[in-house]
């Protein structure tokens, strides 16, 4: 994964989605985000577009829609978040980090 890659809270529910099942048309996801999220579909688009430019999700056209994949484990974007947290937060001292939680 691109360590320059973070992804907001929009981009982690359509990631979410697009992790259960893929790939997902744009009508697919704008369903999803519409009942979880209450999106319209010109945000769904939206947010869709600034991950293809991120990096995070591309598609392919299929007969009738955009077939939206990722190539970016939920496992890599999780370990990659919580390295972010640690030095961000901590200093990188996973000592410090520990010593919170206790």
């Amino acid at each position: 994964m691109n360590e320059n890659i973070t992804l907001n809270n929009s981009e982690w529910c359509i990631m979410e989605e697009l992790w259960q099942a893929q790939p997902q048309t744009l009508m697919q996801l704008v369903h999803k985000m519409k009942e979880k999220q209450g999106w319209s579909k010109s945000t769904t688009n939206t947010v869709l577009r600034r991950m293809q430019e991120k990096g995070c999700v591309r598609y392919v056209e299929g007969e009738k829609a955009r077939n939206y994949f990722t190539d970016l484990s939920r496992e890599e974007v999780v370990l990659k978040e919580a390295r972010s947290l640690l030095n961000r937060a901590f200093g990188g001292s996973l000592g410090m980090l520990i010593n919170t939680f206790v």
